[in-house]
């Protein structure tokens, strides 16, 4: 948020491209290698000290000197001398918030996306993840809500949010850690589902591993899946962010940031429990297919509802809907921008992220490491920085003429339909696929 209110939302696409990027590829090629030498158990605990480690030096050190580690001479001159990369020059001047950034994002990567949902399932059955899995995001949402209301509260400071943090991360490693003792003293608890015995494999290196998925029509259908789900949340979030970049330029700094994205986490968190509570079941219980859906077609409503809603904000219509509200014209785009993003992000936890990891579950062991590393490692990842690319490699400079987004923001309108479109295709294609690798698992089981 400090990245934002000081240097735009430029900065954050530079950081997606140049900084996570290679960091999630980074991640995901030391996660090949320590799967290679360790179990679940080490890999994990190995990901989450480094983690640990990481958010422990920031609080600690590079927060408390932010100011005096910055290069601030060397930034003044590169952005004199080229300041159409105007982001790039600020990400390095805050470079530990650049560095927090990148490890944040690979936290939500590396940690939720690979090493948590890899236990899982190693422990839950095809049957048992129809019925449980939007049940799993129940303790995210109410990590959303809870740290939505820990911005808002403590807004003015946010060093004792980062102390929590690091508290939590040391917490996780060290229930997993007597979970997984437990499961190992008690198998027959999880082992709900007699799965065949599986013939060993041999381990592939990551360059192996993408000739690998490259050959698998199902892995590469996943993939689409992921890599639309990236790109379309980062470019949808770049019309949004130029606005809340605004506004702030208008408001109260920082605080004006907090309350959004606290907004964002409590009222996200809530609507992910409304879904889990009502709608889920009913939802999974329609078919994959029709689940896997219900994240692209909302995706798909919501850019139609906001880009609508730029073009036509200056009309006396919801000129005079403002001034009747008694907000800014700005505030009232970043509201309903704010409404649309927790709507795709709520189907996004709750239905989409639960229907793709079923699709790992009837392959067999070599497919759902090493394609799961791979897909998720870096296709999520590769999904948000091709947005950032067309952004701050096409768009902005070629089209838009300077460094600013709203100069582009229609471009970006174009681009984000193309790309659900084919995320639709591919949830089509692989519905197909899914249904018939489930029913020869199913009929591999013994009687």
């Amino acid at each position: 948020m400090f990245l934002l209110s000081n240097s735009g939302a430029e900065v954050i696409y530079y950081l997606k491209l140049f900084g996570v990027t290679p960091a999630i590829i980074l991640f995901t090629i030391i996660y090949g290698k320590v799967s290679k030498a360790m179990d679940r158990d080490g890999r994990f605990n190995v990901f989450i000290l480094y983690f640990l480690a990481f958010f422990g030096l920031f609080y600690l050190f590079l927060l408390p000197n932010l100011h005096s580690l910055s290069p601030t001479t060397l930034v003044d001159r590169l952005e004199a001398n080229y300041p159409r990369a105007f982001g790039l020059w600020e990400a390095i001047r805050y470079w530990p918030l650049s560095l927090f950034y990148i490890n944040a994002e690979a936290w939500g990567t590396v940690a939720l996306g690979i090493l948590f949902w890899t236990f899982v399932n190693e422990i839950t059955g095809t049957k048992q993840a129809k019925r449980f899995y939007s049940f799993l995001s129940l303790g995210a949402s109410i990590g959303l809500i809870t740290a939505g209301i820990a911005l808002k509260v403590l807004k003015k400071n946010f060093n004792p949010v980062l102390g929590i943090t690091t508290v939590l991360m040391a917490a996780i490693l060290v229930i997993y850690n007597i979970f997984s003792r437990d499961i190992k003293h008690h198998p027959e608890l999880y082992q709900v589902e007699q799965k065949p015995k599986k013939k060993e494999k041999v381990k592939m290196s990551f360059a192996e591993s993408f000739k690998f998925l490259a050959k698998s029509r199902y892995l590469a259908l996943i993939a689409i899946l992921v890599l639309g789900y990236g790109m379309v949340i980062s470019l949808f979030e770049s019309a949004w962010k130029t606005q809340i970049s605004n506004l702030n330029k208008i408001s109260e700094g920082n605080s004006i940031l907090a309350e959004i994205y606290g907004d964002q986490g409590i009222f996200g968190g809530i609507l992910s429990i409304v879904l889990i509570v009502f709608l889920s079941a009913p939802i999974m219980n329609r078919g994959w297919r029709f689940a896997a859906s219900i994240t692209p077609v909302t995706a798909l409503i919501a850019t139609i509802l906001y880009f609508s809603f730029l073009y036509f904000r200056d009309t006396p219509l919801l000129v005079n809907l403002a001034a009747n509200m008694g907000i800014h014209p700005l505030t009232m785009a970043v509201m309903f921008g704010l409404g649309n993003v927790i709507f795709i992000k709520s189907s996004k936890y709750i239905l989409f992220d639960p229907t793709k990891e079923r699709a790992y579950i009837p392959l067999d062991e070599e497919y759902k490491v090493r394609g799961k590393a791979a897909v998720d490692g870096v296709g999520s990842r590769l999904g948000k920085s091709l947005g950032s690319l067309i952004l701050t490699g096409v768009l902005i400079p070629f089209v838009g003429g300077g460094v600013y987004l709203e100069k582009v923001q229609y471009y970006v309108f174009g681009i984000i339909i193309l790309m659900l479109i084919a995320w639709l295709i591919a949830v089509k294609k692989l519905s197909v696929e899914y249904r018939k690798l489930t029913e020869e698992k199913m009929e591999e089981q013994p009687s």
